[in-house]
């Protein structure tokens, strides 16, 4: 099965190589054999495109220069509504993406302002008012060579709802589970009906992206190596690119020539860059619960 192929079909259902089998009617053991080689040849990672918006969770951003606080504190700032975690391996600043709805945003804002006052942090605090998500064209991928030969993309673009999809405690645990597990069968399980509108297919990378570069400017960098944008209500965006070294030297000689620019260079070591599920643990009675923020 050329690599490639099976790519279109991981891009749709996820790693799950029964159900990938069944699509492209190539035996299970030779579809298992190719993705054990995108993984240990080409260390593809795969990522679920759930859009969040329409569960009632909206995105907000927090960008912090020069922390005084030390990034395992850090991720734990806005405890189980953490989304992102991303920190610069040299400058000690941080960005901490973080699950909010429109109701309280305002709220969170000003007490996080505070907090970081007193802990002296220079910090911005914004929502996502739209999101982008980047899809190569496998065929850009030249797998003798282990490189991107061209820059075609699909983007899929999510924005803040207030038309939300109706959940319970099981669609929440399903949700979680593929986002932990791309390779489970999640078609077979009853949820699966209630959560379709929210999943849409399958990211992923190819390659050794060990560098992870984040970019906040008003002007966006392409690149293969382009995963994400978010555009914040300040009008600035964040682009977040997975590189290896040669595309992190190419992104960064371009975001040199931007003006008003800001930089987060992360490694994939969870010491600097951490994912995190949906937050199920302020999910109850069906519906999400923000917890209040508490200043000590």
């Amino acid at each position: 099965m050329k690599l490639s192929d099976l790519i279109k079909y991981i891009r749709l259902v996820g790693l799950n190589s029964h159900i990938i089998s069944s699509l492209s009617r190539i035996p299970v053991n030779d579809v298992y054999y190719s993705i054990l080689s995108l993984f240990y040849e080409h260390q593809m990672t795969v990522f679920p495109i759930i859009n969040s918006e329409k569960l009632g969770l909206w995105k907000a951003v927090i960008w912090c220069e020069k922390s005084t606080i030390p990034y395992e504190k850090a991720k734990q700032i806005t405890g189980p509504l953490a989304n992102l975690f991303r920190g610069d391996i040299e400058d000690d600043s941080f960005m901490l993406v973080f699950y909010t709805s429109y109701e309280v945003f305002d709220e969170m804002k000003q007490t996080y302002e505070k907090v970081f006052d007193k802990l002296n942090m220079k910090c911005s605090i914004s929502l996502s008012v739209q999101s982008f998500r980047f899809i190569n064209d496998e065929n850009c991928y030249d797998f003798e060579n282990k490189e991107w030969v061209c820059n075609r993309k699909q983007v899929y673009i999510s924005i803040p709802s207030k038309e939300l999809l109706k959940l319970d405690k099981y669609d929440v645990n399903l949700l979680t589970d593929i986002q932990v597990n791309p390779a489970i069968p999640y078609w077979r399980n009853y949820h699966y009906k209630h959560i379709k509108e929210v999943l849409h297919g399958f990211m992923y990378t190819l390659g050794n992206t060990n560098y992870i570069l984040d970019v906040k400017s008003k002007r966006i960098v392409n690149d293969p190596s382009l995963l994400t944008i978010a555009q914040l209500d300040n009008g600035y965006y964040i682009a977040e690119y997975h590189a290896d070294k040669k595309s992190l030297e190419r992104v960064i000689s371009s975001v040199n020539k931007i003006k008003d620019v800001e930089v987060i260079i992360s490694i994939k070591d969870l010491a600097f860059a951490h994912g995190f599920s949906i937050p199920y643990e302020v999910f109850k009675d069906n519906k999400w619960k923000i917890p209040k923020i508490k200043i000590e």
